[in-house]
């Protein structure tokens, strides 16, 4: 029998993750957002009271997991927002970040207000520009392409809001479809953290 070492230890502690910390700004400031709006109609609560009323104790709570599930859309939308912008600077040093595909209509409440979404790119902003991989990304551009290091930062943290607003707008197509039908909620279920190198 041959002896295998563990090394389930050091393994996790050589694992490096890509910072997510700007998704606390999306959990406190798209999730009260959705609360506010859905407390605000009365669409919902009928919703509620025919279809959901004995799965959740009140209605707050019924609106607490709408907006839980709205905000896991917005972060599976970063998540797949940063895959694909790292699977471009991988394939090409010269490739610029993707473009933001913004959907031509959003689901009601709509798109993150104009303060939220300040918020959510600073935030995306601010962690991204210390990570060396986009420092170099930045530097492996066609020279001339941004105006500084601050630009290109800009439009990866517009491309990234675009993906997180997307994801939620998804979100919603699948809690809308599920009240249509009268059937349960769909699973919203976060992604783990994103590993640096996979």
């Amino acid at each position: 029998m041959h002896f295998m070492p563990d090394t389930e230890e050091a393994d996790a502690a050589a694992e490096q993750f890509w910072p997510d910390g700007f998704k606390e700004v999306i959990r406190n400031e798209v999730g009260q957002g959705v609360v506010a709006a859905l407390n605000d109609g009365k669409r919902f609560r009928r919703v509620y009271e025919q279809q959901f009323h004995d799965k959740f104790s009140d209605f707050e709570q019924f609106v607490r997991r709408i907006a839980d599930m709205v905000e896991i859309g917005a972060e599976r939308g970063t998540d797949e927002a940063f895959d694909e912008m790292n699977a471009v600077f991988l394939a090409s040093s010269s490739s610029p970040p993707p473009e933001a595909r913004r959907y031509a209509r959003y689901l009601w409440p709509g798109p993150f207000p104009s303060e939220v979404r300040k918020n959510v790119h600073k935030a995306i902003v601010e962690e991204y520009s210390q990570e060396q991989a986009y420092r170099n990304a930045y530097e492996d551009q066609l020279p001339g392409r941004y105006r500084d290091f601050q630009a290109f930062m800009n439009a990866i943290g517009e491309f990234v809001v675009v993906a997180a607003e997307n994801g939620a707008d998804d979100m919603l197509s699948e809690i809308y479809k599920s009240f249509l039908f009268c059937s349960p909620l769909p699973p919203a279920r976060r992604h783990p953290k994103r590993l640096k190198g996979s």
